[in-house]
C-alpha cells in the first residue's frame, strides 16, 4: 500500500508560467470557436498545448531513464490513462447521448463515425480523409472534431518513449554519454518532422494540419527544451524573453490567419513563443511576467484547461439543435459560462480525484484502466452500430423521397 504522502508527492506543483500558457492556449481556441473575429487564428492555441505537453512528458520520461536506466512503460502509460481518458470519454459519452436525441439521422450518422474515431484516437486521420474527398466543399463541423489534437498527442506518445529508450540503449551499448545520445536522437526526429511539415503544407495543407508526422516536431521542441538545464540568474534576459514569448503567441493569433498556409513557417511563432516562456520561467524582476502568470484567474483557467477544451465545442455545436435557432451573443455568453462550469466540475470531481487521489496507486490505475476500457468499448460499439443504422435509415428515406 502506498501511503497518503507517497501518493501526493507525485503531484508536483505546476509552474505558474506553464499554467498561464495553458490558459492562453485554451483561451484563444475558445474565443476562436465562440467569436472568431476576436481570435481569427485561435487554432494556434493547439500548437502551444503541443509544446507544453512535449516539455512536461519528456521531462517525466528523462527523469525515469536517469533513475532506472530504462523507461517504465506500464507506469508511463498508466499516468497517461489517468490523465487523458476519464474526461475525454465522459465528454464523448454525453455527446453521443445528445447526438442521438437532438440531431437528424443523416447528420448524426457522420457525427457517430467521428465519435468512433475520437474514441479510438484516430480523429486526426478521419478529418484528413474527409478533407481529401472531392465532394466535400470544406470540413463540416462535428462536436468532436477538436479531438484531432488529442489523437495526434496520443499517437505521438506511442513512439516518443521508444526514441528515448533507443537513445539510452545506444549510449549503454557504445559507452557514450547517455544524455548526448538521447538529445541527438530527439533532435533528429524533431528536425525530420519539421521538414515533413514544410513539404506537406506545400502539397496538401489539410494533410499537413492533421498528420502526426508533420506535428511531431512541435512536441519535439518542448521535449528538447526539457533537456536544457534550468537557467539560474540572467533575470532581465529571462524577463524580456518571457514577454517576447507571450507577444509572439498573441501576435500569431492575428497574423497566422491564412488557413491554407498553416501549419507552415508561421507556426514557429506560437511554438517558439511557448518555448521562450517555458525557458524563461518566472524571473525575479519587478517588470517580469511573474505577476501576470501568477494571477489567480489565469491559474484557475489553466487548471481546468483540458476539460474546458473538451467541453466547449460540443456545447457550442449542440445548442442550436436543442433550441432550434442560431446562438446569438447573449446565448454564447451563457454557453461560455456553462462550458466553464462543466470544465470546473469535471476537473474537480473526476479528473483531480483520479489523478491525485489517496487510494492505492496500483489499484487506482488498474481500476481506471478497466473502467476506461469498458467505457471505451461501449462507446466504440454504440458509435459503430448507431452510425451504420442511421446511415441506412437516411438512405432509405432518400430512396423513399426519390420514388414516384
Amino acid at each position: 500500500m502506498h501511503s497518503e504522502n507517497a501518493v501526493r508527492s507525485d503531484r508536483a506543483p505546476a509552474r505558474p508560467e506553464i499554467q498561464a500558457l495553458r490558459a492562453l492556449a485554451v483561451g484563444v481556441v475558445v474565443l476562436y470557436h465562440f467569436w472568431p473575429a476576436l481570435s481569427p487564428a485561435g487554432y494556434v492555441g493547439v500548437d502551444v498545448f503541443f509544446v507544453v505537453s512535449g516539455f512536461l512528458i519528456t521531462g517525466i520520461l528523462l527523469r525515469d531513464a536517469a533513475q532506472t536506466g530504462r523507461i517504465r512503460f506500464a507506469r508511463f502509460y498508466g499516468r497517461r490513462v489517468r490523465r487523458i481518458l476519464p474526461s475525454a470519454l465522459l465528454v464523448l459519452a454525453v455527446t453521443s447521448v445528445m447526438t442521438a436525441i437532438v440531431v437528424p439521422p443523416a447528420e448524426a450518422a457522420r457525427w457517430f463515425r467521428e465519435i468512433l474515431a475520437s474514441t479510438l484516437f484516430v480523429e486526426n486521420w478521419a478529418q484528413s480523409i474527409e478533407s481529401q474527398q472531392a465532394v466535400t466543399a470544406g470540413l463540416q463541423s462535428t462536436p468532436v472534431q477538436h479531438y484531432w489534437s488529442l489523437s495526434v498527442e496520443e499517437q505521438f506518445y506511442l513512439v516518443w518513449p521508444l526514441v528515448i529508450l533507443a537513445g539510452v540503449w545506444i549510449a549503454s551499448r557504445f559507452v557514450r554519454p547517455r544524455m548526448q545520445v538521447v538529445v541527438g536522437l530527439l533532435a533528429a526526429v524533431t528536425a525530420l518532422s519539421f521538414v515533413t511539415s514544410l513539404v506537406l503544407v506545400s502539397i496538401d495543407n489539410n494533410l499537413a494540419y492533421f498528420s502526426t508526422l508533420s506535428r511531431a516536431w512541435e512536441f519535439g521542441i518542448g521535449g528538447l527544451l526539457a533537456c536544457v538545464p534550468v537557467v539560474v540568474g540572467h533575470e532581465r534576459l529571462r524577463a524580456a524573453t518571457s514577454w517576447l514569448g507571450l507577444a509572439l503567441i498573441v501576435a500569431s493569433v492575428y497574423i497566422a490567419t491564412d488557413v491554407d498556409a498553416f501549419p507552415g513557417l508561421l507556426v514557429l511563432m506560437p511554438v517558439l513563443g511557448a518555448a521562450a516562456v517555458i525557458w524563461a520561467g518566472t524571473p525575479a524582476v519587478s517588470w517580469s511576467t511573474g505577476r501576470l502568470v501568477s494571477f489567480p484567474p489565469v491559474l484557475w483557467v489553466g487548471g481546468i484547461s483540458y476539460a474546458l477544451y473538451l467541453w466547449h465545442w460540443p456545447v457550442v455545436l449542440l445548442t442550436p439543435y436543442i433550441t432550434g435557432r442560431p446562438s446569438e451573443d447573449p446565448v454564447m455568453l451563457l454557453l461560455l459560462a456553462i462550458s466553464l462550469l462543466l470544465a470546473w466540475g469535471t476537473t474537480r470531481l473526476l479528473e483531480d480525484p483520479i489523478r491525485f487521489g489517496v487510494a492505492d496507486h496500483r489499484l487506482r490505475t488498474r481500476t481506471i484502466i478497466v473502467g476506461a476500457a469498458a467505457m471505451g468499448v461501449a462507446l466504440i460499439g454504440t458509435s459503430a452500430v448507431a452510425a451504420n443504422a442511421l446511415t441506412e435509415q437516411s438512405e432509405n428515406l432518400a430512396c423513399s423521397s426519390d420514388s414516384p
